[in-house]
């Protein structure tokens, strides 16, 4: 039960554990205060951290789609509590059909 990244296949290694600490955030620590640290760390601006971090996939694999399995991708550290604190999830694309499925039924 935890984040799990897929990096990019271009990323170094260096690049990918930039990403490990991003995704480490305790959320005890400001959010701000965690991205001056790495920033600092890595000596890198936040605008290059930030697109380090995009290009690393990452996702849940604690919270699936309840009808395809799909894991749950996520796009900021704030996104992982809220996530699994939901009874259920659908990925876009089963919400996108369901939907369709409820708008042909009216």
């Amino acid at each position: 039960m935890s984040v799990k990244l897929q990096p990019n296949m271009t990323q170094s290694l260096y690049d990918v554990k930039m990403c490990e600490d991003y995704w480490a955030y305790d959320n005890q620590s400001g959010f701000i205060k965690h991205v001056k640290t790495l920033c600092e760390k890595y000596e890198v601006s936040p605008q290059v951290l930030f697109e380090t971090v995009a290009q690393c996939y990452a996702y849940l694999d604690d919270v699936v789609c309840e009808y395809c399995g799909y894991a749950c991708p996520i796009e900021v550290p704030a996104d992982i509590r809220y996530m699994r604190a939901k009874d259920n999830w659908l990925c876009a694309i089963c919400e996108h059909a369901l939907w369709r499925t409820d708008q042909a039924n009216k």
